[in-house]
């Protein structure tokens, strides 16, 4: 027979006792240096020599929202699809034999070229990627592959649920002409009127000396990255004339969504979903507002953690959802605000209620030192994160650019974020969370939900179709909700 096992031996003193965190590490942000060509192109440098790489962000300035629905993410998407000297398996070609990894793209605020190679190729790859961003070809048989590309992506788009609830709240909240009323991808009736001309006449206005910075970070001197910037777009003249005025994208007084009578519940109805995906939303504010840390400093004290108060409340108290969260997009107009979480459909409109208290409680009692203290400790532990590889520094050099924000946003922003007291966090909560603004969105199944929510008595609940779905009827005892026949996308 097998001997019993013995108990085991005490623990050693030292085991007892484990020992005391050591001292918090101060982050110190790298230096970046500035230059400027004559043609107005800005460059910025941070200079990291711990391993033979150098990382480059070309960027514009502005973006998508300065065009029609999926233009300007078209054409950032085909910056690196040929140029007009380079096919596109030309293009590829090159910068696969300098082992070289890039890519192309432009959000609503910004965009163009990145890449990364070894010390030793990164001219090269430079002239390639300025040749990508200077002149690309727009290619008919590229555009016919990428719309392609696009529509598939889109319809796959509308086939999952939290992607289906971003195009839907997109709609709720802004008025159709608004540039933040469609996905960044645009839709399927814009994306089949997207031709060469209106590709290349975005390039042309938004793609300019004067609206671009180069952003260098990884093995190389200030000097040697200047030379090669130089090199490469110091001959590039843009348009003749100042570029226009960017376009502004901010709301109307009063956006046809946020009237007064409009609904504030829209359901995206998939018969037979198990769980809804929901978002208690309205607009939010822009990148530039004055409130910004205070603003973080919140979100992450309401939903921005993983001990955030949604996430207390519906994952660990409740356990309507594996978890909640609430995000600030902002952009250079104001981007949705969002508290949302995929819940339980039996849940759906109990976990709505909760959201909508969290989000009561932060405007009604300040919040606790306690809770202060853990929500800027987290913030400032992630800064280092944004510089721990030549490519994430020089995308974060470059969203300066993009964002018009002081080269010493990063080393400063540990001491703001420090000065936020509750009294701040209270503010911008009762500021900036208007309950009267706040809409509900969801995708889930109309059927098993509508009831749930239209007793919380939030107003009128609107039930739409999803795409390429047939909207069920509603149910007895759900007068509250009615049937909306255009799509949600």
């Amino acid at each position: 027979p097998t001997a019993a096992a013995q108990p085991p031996a005490p623990a050693d003193a030292f085991r007892r006792s484990p020992p005391p965190p050591g001292p918090e590490v101060v982050f110190v942000p790298p230096r970046i240096e500035e230059a400027k060509l004559a043609n107005g192109i800005r460059v910025l440098v941070v200079e990291r020599h711990e391993l033979p790489i150098v990382a480059v962000d070309v960027t514009t300035v502005r973006g998508s929202d300065q065009a029609g629905p999926g233009v300007g993410a078209f054409a950032g998407a085909m910056l690196t699809q040929g140029t007009k000297t380079r096919s596109a398996l030309q293009f590829s070609d090159a910068l696969g034999k300098l082992g070289a990894n890039y890519s192309s793209g432009v959000n609503f605020d910004g965009g163009g070229v990145q890449g990364q190679s070894l010390t030793p190729h990164f001219g090269e790859m430079l002239t390639l990627l300025g040749d990508a961003y200077m002149n690309p070809a727009f290619a008919p048989a590229e555009i016919e592959r990428e719309r392609s590309r696009r529509i598939t992506q889109l319809a796959e788009m509308n086939d999952r649920p939290a992607s289906l609830l971003s195009i839907a709240q997109g709609l709720v909240l802004y008025p159709g002409d608004h540039p933040y009323s469609a996905p960044l991808i645009g839709t399927e009736a814009a994306l089949k009127k997207i031709t060469a001309g209106v590709l290349a006449r975005f390039h042309a206005a938004q793609f300019r000396p004067e609206l671009t910075t180069v952003a260098i970070a990884g093995n190389i001197t200030k000097a040697d990255a200047v030379k090669e910037v130089e090199r490469v777009f110091g001959a590039w003249k843009g348009p003749i004339g100042a570029p226009p005025v960017p376009a502004k994208a901010a709301l109307p007084a009063e956006p046809p969504a946020l009237a007064a009578g409009a609904p504030r519940v829209v359901i995206v109805d998939r018969p037979g979903l198990t769980q809804s995906s929901v978002t208690v939303t309205l607009p939010g504010v822009p990148r530039a507002t004055k409130d910004y840390d205070a603003l973080l400093v919140m979100n992450t004290l309401l939903g921005g953690q993983f001990s955030s108060r949604l996430n207390l409340n519906l994952r660990e108290k409740h356990a309507y959802t594996y978890g909640a969260r609430s995000s600030f997009d902002m952009r250079h107009g104001a981007g949705p605000f969002s508290a949302a979480g995929a819940v339980v459909r039996e849940n759906t409109g109990p976990a709505v209620r909760e959201i909508f208290a969290e989000i009561e409680r932060m405007r009604r009692e300040p919040v606790t030192i306690e809770e202060l203290a853990d929500a800027k400790a987290n913030l400032i532990r992630q800064l280092p994160a944004r510089f721990e590889t030549a490519g994430a520094t020089a995308s974060t050099v470059a969203s300066l650019a993009v964002y018009d924000l002081p080269l010493d946003e990063f080393g400063t922003r540990p001491a703001r974020i420090q000065r936020i007291t509750p009294a701040d966090v209270q503010q911008v909560a009762q500021k900036y969370l208007v309950p009267e603004q706040l809409r509900v969105v969801l995708v889930g199944d109309a059927g098993a939900v509508g009831e749930q929510l239209s007793a919380l008595q939030l107003g009128e609940v609107i039930v739409q179709k999803a795409p390429g779905a047939t909207a069920a009827p509603p149910a007895a005892g759900k007068p509250a909700a009615s049937q909306a026949g255009k799509p949600a996308a």
